[in-house]
């Protein structure tokens, strides 16, 4: 079953999470923020930023959440895990320890980064071919065993999300991660978007969800939603991010696949700019959900 969720807004003018930006809201009020989420109609709902070593306050997330019968969907954190800065990188990787650490004890789904990309600073828009190395399927396969060696976790999964600049492009080289990691809360993050990076897919976005759900099932633990065009007239390949249903994503097919899976999973929409345009994408989604006959 699908639990649809979004950022949402306790403060009119709280800038919402872009691309590599914390989608989660402050937990200074964590009831009223779970219950803002749940009136907004939405079952799912993105970790609040709160420190994992404030006890209380990470019970007082859980328990509100809770109350509502609100998953919480993921702890993201985006930066760079591969930074060539040394001291960066392995100040990133704490961080992301701590990340899949403050996941489990809220109960969310995953601890989720792109895998980075080997240059200084921002690892999500600097993209360089070592990316898709095979030095880099090696570094993603012992980073991830090092998160979760060291955290231990009880139920959240540590997740790369899919990604077009690096080893995580495709269905075939996630598939390959999850055999090398070989550990059972190494979990598949799903950003249909993501895997859009050629005409070729953009035109089969749907066999592309199927073939997802085929080769990872029950290890899909959390998913983004949005919407993409490829720009025509264009003699190169100019793809980019859209408001929902102005694009060419098969979401019926991406619904309908998420769907089928046994188990609950959190279906979250990100890099909108105000609550406004959120309640529009949301409304799509929920009106392509009714034409199928799909509860979200």
């Amino acid at each position: 079953m699908i639990r649809f969720g979004a950022p949402v807004f306790t403060d009119p003018i709280k800038k919402t999470g872009g691309a590599g930006e914390s989608h989660g809201s402050s937990a200074t009020d964590p009831v009223a923020l779970a219950r803002a989420v749940k009136k907004k109609g939405y079952r799912a709902a993105y970790a609040p930023q709160v420190d994992v070593n404030d006890r209380a306050a990470v019970r007082a997330v859980r328990d509100a959440f809770a109350e509502e019968d609100i998953m919480i969907a993921e702890v993201g954190y985006w930066q760079n895990l591969v930074d060539t800065d040394t001291a960066a990188r392995d100040r990133n990787r704490d961080t992301m320890t701590d990340a899949l650490r403050l996941a489990d004890e809220l109960g969310a789904q995953c601890a989720v980064n792109i895998f980075g990309s080997y240059c200084r600073g921002n690892g999500n828009s600097r993209h360089v071919g070592m990316n898709f190395s095979d030095d880099a399927f090696d570094e993603a396969v012992s980073m991830a065993r090092s998160f979760i060696d060291a955290v231990r976790p009880r139920r959240a999964s540590f997740c790369y999300e899919m990604f077009p600049f690096d080893i995580t492009d495709s269905p075939e080289n996630i598939e390959r991660l999850i055999e090398a990691v070989d550990r059972p809360l190494f979990g598949v993050h799903l950003d249909l978007v993501n895997l859009i990076n050629c005409p070729r897919a953009y035109f089969r976005s749907g066999d592309i969800i199927r073939d997802c759900v085929r080769r990872f099932g029950g290890r899909i633990v959390s998913a983004h939603a949005k919407d993409i065009r490829m720009k025509e007239p264009s003699i190169s390949v100019i793809l980019e991010e859209v408001m929902a249903g102005t694009g060419g994503l098969d979401i019926a097919a991406y619904l309908h696949a998420l769907s089928e899976l046994p188990h609950d999973v959190p279906l979250m929409l990100e890099h909108l700019a105000s609550e406004a345009e959120y309640d529009t994408a949301a409304a799509h989604y929920r009106s392509v959900a009714m034409q199928e006959g799909i509860s979200l």
